[in-house]
């Protein structure tokens, strides 16, 4: 393991090397697996292939072995880039996108796996899909399949030429080996998707249902830039056969700036969502690691009345709670939290009129700004590294509000702020090289008051 300080323990990652987007998440056996694009050799994104982890709990990852690797000569030879799992009539069966010598040679490829840990795959040596024959694209990749009335459906992200449209292209793929082309599921022509998910490319395609509501949710590229990720919640239409998603509204998935990417899976009673937490410190620090990239804790989806998504952390993860230390602060005062990884559960009190600010720091600081008369809350990260900048990211929450529970989770560099009404931000932190403590200052007004109750995470 990694002496670095930045270096999260209880997120899925292996201990070198590169990690961006989760692929995968499947329940087989009585485990969770968990993939996710990974370059072993370096912490740089290059040679794609597909890392491996499970656990029977959500809470202790195994790292297995690279479980897809590109492979001279076939589809994937320039990557083995995002996709989903599926049990295919018993025989779990890794969907992806297979790059071949650029981005835009990309096909939707198939593998199966060998054994029942998932440990070893075959290939099929012929793509499922590959892009559609008339349309203009700067982007295909990343299949997400989906069951509704019985037949099985796939969705792929992409973006057409000249500004055209974000898209999600729908295909019917009863069978696996034998997809057609149905047409656009949505693009971002359609006035509630451009509203709430701008971008030239819709990538990572996620739709479920919770329960009498669909949810979309698309990460957002931009420029070629990597952006937010964004929800449409709506209603799905199969009445003609063909699948159509009519949007009423939508959102942001996560409004930090270290989310990118998520992939969600549906289990019995819930579905789960885990997301990409990329490196924002300089090229230089992440070589001198000799790792970049993280997936965030497991969190679970809901859709409240009005259909606003709510993210809460998996239930799970309170069984990591070990020795807990709860102490009062009043306005002006700071406190030295334990040592991390921790849990934090922060109950804000605050005068109806004057807002309240929450501070963390380490080497540098992050602070969480609440007003309560309007219900916006104002993040902001201020750096110490000339190669880095702060910047601002807003959420909100119900106004009127004279409460406000708070919940961080902190484990290295990595923070998950979560608040009321679905506003969540990631983000990262970085310590100093040495060992330090993390310090919460409360800001405010004299009748400002928290509550702080913080659990070492074992």
């Amino acid at each position: 393991m990694t002496a670095d300080t930045a270096f999260p323990v209880l997120h899925v990652r292996p201990a070198t090397g590169w990690v961006n987007d989760p692929n995968g998440p499947f329940r087989w056996n009585g485990r969770y697996h968990l993939f996710y694009q990974h370059n072993p050799a370096a912490p740089v994104h290059a040679q794609i292939a597909w890392g491996h982890s499970s656990s029977v709990d959500l809470l202790h990852w195994e790292t297995g072995p690279v479980a897809l690797t590109p492979t001279p000569g076939h589809l994937d030879a320039g990557g083995c880039w995002s996709g989903c799992v599926v049990d295919d009539a018993g025989v779990p069966t890794a969907v992806y996108t297979g790059i071949g010598d650029s981005v835009l040679d990309a096909s939707v490829c198939l593998a199966t796996a060998d054994d029942d840990e998932l440990r070893s795959w075959s290939k099929h040596p012929t793509a499922a899909a590959r892009p559609p024959a008339g349309l203009d694209l700067v982007g295909y990749r990343d299949p997400f399949l989906f069951t509704v009335e019985g037949r099985r459906f796939a969705l792929v992200g992409a973006g057409l030429a000249g500004g055209g449209a974000a898209t999600v292209l729908l295909y019917a793929c009863d069978s696996l080996r034998e997809w057609t082309y149905l047409g656009p599921l949505l693009d971002t022509g359609d006035t509630v998707a451009k509203t709430h998910a701008p971008a030239d490319i819709w990538e990572c395609p996620q739709l479920v249902r919770l329960a009498d509501r669909w949810l979309l949710i698309v990460s957002l590229w931009t420029d070629e830039v990597l952006g937010r990720v964004a929800y449409l919640v709506g209603d799905l239409d199969v009445s003609g056969g063909v699948p159509h998603f009519n949007p009423t509204g939508g959102g942001l998935v996560d409004s930090g700036h270290d989310f990118y990417a998520p992939a969600v899976l549906t289990a019995p009673d819930r579905t789960l969502m885990w997301g990409w937490s990329w490196e924002d410190r300089s090229e230089p620090d992440v070589l001198a690691s000799g790792w970049a990239g993280a997936l965030t804790l497991p969190r679970e989806l809901t859709l409240d009345p009005t259909g606003r998504l709510i993210t809460a952390p998996a239930r799970e993860l309170h069984a990591l709670r070990g020795t807990a230390t709860t102490q009062a602060l009043t306005a002006q005062e700071s406190l030295l939290l334990p040592s991390g990884p921790l849990d934090v559960e922060i109950r804000l009190h605050l005068p109806s009129d004057r807002v309240a600010t929450l501070a963390l720091a380490v080497d540098d600081e992050l602070t969480v700004t609440v007003d309560p008369a309007t219900g916006e809350v104002d993040l902001r990260r201020k750096v110490h590294h000339a190669d880095r900048t702060a910047r601002p990211a807003t959420g909100r929450i119900a106004p009127n509000t004279n409460v406000v529970d708070v919940r961080l989770l902190l484990d290295g560099s990595i923070v998950e702020l979560f608040l009321p009404d679905g506003v969540v931000f990631t983000e990262r932190l970085y310590p100093a090289p040495t060992p330090t403590r993390t310090v919460l200052h409360l800001r405010g007004a004299q009748e400002t008051q928290a509550v702080v109750t913080a659990w070492q995470l074992e």
